[in-house]
């Protein structure tokens, strides 16, 4: 398969692209470029992609400011416009037959439960930022493609993202749970994120919303217990909130609230998560520094 990826090289997009490689998928990486040089660039670029993948979009952990609210939301919104309307553009024999537009999980209100039913979307500049986004590709659901909309909860690897981020401040014993411990952690293995994407665009059943959260979702305390616990490391601070808010203002709510998140769908359609719970994730994600592959198994992330 040819597989388009816009955001390749952010931590999940790196993650992702490698997966398809080492399956054998020949590897579109849609650059900043392409979508400088506007729609008719871009429909040139996507004409033979049979597979879009879209993730590209600012990081959403930092102060929001006026700038970067902006930022946040046009990264995201723009681009899928301009991929949206690259699809359009070309003939129909040269659509992709699948589109998988990200989203996050940070759509759906704070402390409540949701699987991909659940109607009680958040308010927040978050939520209203996941809406456009989700919006923004409503056009393609009138033409022959398969469109998946993924909401991505905190997806664990060791190449990156907030794992890594982490990991040093615990192994020197400086780790800790943020404020009372208690909000939701709604995450996701990195392997099992790139098989649930390879699961959906070989399932020609899966359409429509999808979370991209493991079947046992924790709280910022157990998590933070687990990953002590694994590395033989104490966990006795607490980030107090009143910092991370003096630190990121509105943004500190990404880590000081949450939503209980899970996968319904995609267990519903036969997938089965490889690190269901948050011991299996960090039982593996602790015991590799680094991932090999070899010719005999899927990569391992």
């Amino acid at each position: 398969m040819k597989i388009a990826i816009s955001g390749s090289t952010g931590f999940i997009g790196k993650q992702l692209s490698e997966f398809f490689l080492q399956s054998g998928n020949e590897l579109i990486a849609i650059s900043r470029d392409d979508f400088a040089g506007g729609c008719n660039q871009l429909a040139k670029v996507i004409k033979s992609a049979d597979v879009i993948i879209n993730l590209a979009g600012a990081s959403v952990l930092q102060k929001w400011s006026k700038k970067n609210k902006h930022l946040i939301l046009s990264s995201r919104i723009d681009t899928t416009n301009l991929l949206v309307e690259a699809v359009l553009m070309n003939l129909s024999e040269h659509r992709p037959r699948v589109f998988i537009n990200a989203s996050a999980i940070g759509i759906y209100e704070d402390f409540k439960s949701h699987d991909e039913f659940s109607t009680a979307l958040g308010s927040d500049f978050l939520a209203s930022v996941c809406k456009a986004w989700e919006n923004a590709t409503v056009a393609l659901k009138e033409v022959d493609l398969r469109l998946c909309t993924i909401r991505i909860g905190i997806v664990l690897g060791v190449t990156g993202g907030s794992f890594m981020k982490m990991k040093p401040l615990f192994k020197a014993g400086l780790g800790g749970k943020i404020g009372s411990g208690m909000q939701p952690f709604s995450f996701i293995h990195i392997l099992d994120f790139c098989r649930a994407i390879e699961y959906l665009i070989k399932n020609d059943n899966s359409i429509g919303v999808y979370n991209m959260a493991c079947p046992e979702p924790t709280t910022n305390k157990l998590f933070t217990n687990t990953l002590a616990n694994f590395l033989h490391r104490p966990a006795f601070f607490t980030v107090p909130e009143f910092a991370l808010k003096l630190f990121y203002g509105e943004a500190a709510g990404m880590l000081t609230k949450g939503a209980r998140v899970i996968s319904t769908r995609l267990q519903a359609e036969g997938f089965r998560f490889q690190y269901p719970d948050i011991t299996s994730a960090i039982a593996d994600l602790t015991k590799k520094e680094r991932y090999k592959f070899n010719n005999s198994e899927k990569p391992i992330l």
